[in-house]
């Protein structure tokens, strides 16, 4: 599949570290999800007969690992194809942005309509040296779709910039 590529995702391309900073999350859970359950299922044949089952043990920590690799490497597979699909262009008018793999959402914002351009790190994003920028307008779905997630520094900087300029030209030529 071939990423889906506009002359802004060139110019302020995603990082290559997004996805592996969407899967962190799933494999942290997991690997909690691992200890517990192995925890409990070690309690479990210790405790049964009274006596340890040792190839019981191992029979139960091999599956569980199986399931956490199986789990965790499908959660990197998807987060690599939503990285592909990811799409974003700044056009003369509007800001496009559309995701998901699934069920594909895009997302119109006229320049007009931006109220607000800020950029932001969760802790990961942080860890990792990732930026989100989020556009904020008078609509509900802004909110929740209005951003572009994932990108470095320099990319996250750029892109709010010329978001900024452009919303400042369109509010220009509209009371001029």
């Amino acid at each position: 599949m071939e990423l889906a590529m506009s002359k802004t995702r060139e110019q302020f391309p995603l990082s290559e570290k997004k996805p592996l900073k969407k899967t962190l999350p799933t494999i942290i859970n997991c690997a909690v999800l691992f200890i517990l359950l192995f925890g409990g299922c070690l309690a479990f044949v210790a405790f049964t007969d009274g006596r340890f089952n040792l190839s019981l043990a191992l029979a139960i920590s091999l599956l569980a690992a199986a399931v956490f690799a199986v789990i965790c490497s499908l959660t990197y597979q998807y987060q690599l194809w939503y990285f592909k699909v990811y799409f974003y262009d700044l056009t003369d008018d509007f800001i496009i942005i559309r995701k998901r793999v699934f069920t594909p959402r895009e997302i119109s914002i006229p320049y007009e309509r931006v109220q607000d351009v800020y950029v932001d790190q969760d802790l990961l994003d942080r860890i990792m040296g990732l930026y989100d920028v989020h556009l904020s307008s008078a609509t509900i779905s802004s909110g929740m779709e209005a951003h572009i997630d994932g990108v470095e520094k320099i990319a996250a900087d750029g892109l709010r910039k010329f978001i900024l300029d452009k919303v400042s030209e369109k509010i220009k030529k509209k009371n001029n």
